[in-house]
């Protein structure tokens, strides 16, 4: 069972990283397209060991402009790869641990039942890390993001907001997983005045989305819910994943950097050997030294010792009864 992670960027030094982070043990590699990035993104990637196939796209163009292709692109790349199934996602997202854990069962319950297509629920985090959007058209809604690949693959005509599976699965059987999938960019205001004027810019008639998107900033009737232990999700920095309930009133759920005891310093020095020889040189105190100052930031690799945040009882039941039949 080979599951490959698709994923597109441009410009997203900022989420990548924690990106990587939370995806990397749970998927056999990731295939990635770096699209006309100006920042640090193309470095990030190189570095991650997990990306079995990195491709570039040079032609220039507003954002989402080569959205269709790009998919295409990485689809076929990783059927030629060997991926039997394909999990997509954008850098601002992150999938529910829970659902992560048990990705492969999931995959192989497809197999099983032949629902080739696999919906979770994408939730905007709405003013903090550990809340989301209830209501209206930024409430919760099914996407699908984990399907197998078939084995005729067409590129779908380029448009804004299609699916990222080809047109060659349209009538494939659908299954909804109980997963969430969370959307960190919708979680500052800001950061939502500026994903709506981006989209306003490049679809100024909404001929991409008839519905338009003042929703994007229209806080009337809004409710809020939390992200409930069980469907927690990790981020880079955390060590853990970011929930409310085993948090102070008034905490965020993250920090900027990993607890220190989870971190691997021998480990670190080995992945990077320019730190290796600076601390060799005294040039800086110890790998933690770099990655505190420099590492984080830049998205080198690290690994903590095992973090457990919770049990998968779906999965422990599901064991349990076939031991018993």
């Amino acid at each position: 069972m080979s599951i490959f992670c698709l994923i597109a960027v441009r410009n997203e030094e900022g989420y990548l990283p924690g990106f990587l982070h939370h995806i990397r043990d749970h998927v056999d590699g990731i295939v990635a397209l770096d699209d006309c990035s100006t920042d640090s993104t193309p470095e990030i990637l190189h570095r991650e060991t997990r990306v079995v196939s990195l491709l570039r796209e040079s032609r220039a163009g507003a954002p989402h402009a080569n959205e269709a292709s790009n998919r295409y692109r990485l689809l076929t790349e990783a059927a030629r790869l060997g991926a039997r199934w394909v999990l997509c996602a954008d850098a601002d997202e992150r999938f529910e641990d829970s659902f992560l854990r048990r990705l492969k069962a999931e995959a192989m319950h497809g197999d099983e039942t032949g629902r080739h297509l696999r919906l979770v629920r994408i939730v905007n985090l709405w003013n903090g890390p550990d809340q989301f959007r209830a209501d209206g058209r930024c409430g919760p809604r099914w996407t699908v993001r984990m399907f197998r690949v078939p084995s005729n693959i067409s590129q779908r005509k380029s448009a804004m907001h299609r699916p990222w599976f080809p047109p060659d699965l349209d009538a494939a059987p659908q299954a909804r997983m109980n997963a969430y999938l969370y959307h960190l960019s919708m979680i500052d205001r800001r950061d939502r005045e500026m994903r709506y004027e981006k989209f306003r810019a490049i679809d100024p008639r909404n001929e991409h989305q008839a519905i338009g998107y003042q929703h994007l900033i229209d806080e009337r009737n809004l409710t809020l819910k939390p992200v409930r232990p069980w469907r927690r999700y990790t981020d880079l920095g955390t060590g853990t994943a970011r929930g409310r309930s085993d948090m102070p009133d008034g905490a965020t759920g993250a920090s900027a950097l990993p607890d220190r005891a989870l971190f691997d310093e021998s480990l670190y020095l080995a992945l990077n050997p320019d730190v290796r020889r600076d601390v060799a040189k005294g040039d800086l105190n110890s790998g933690w030294d770099h990655f505190e100052r420099h590492g984080a930031r830049e998205g080198r690799n690290w690994r903590s010792r095992p973090n457990f945040t919770g049990l998968d009882f779906g999965a422990i039941f599901r064991g349990w009864r076939e031991a018993k039949s």
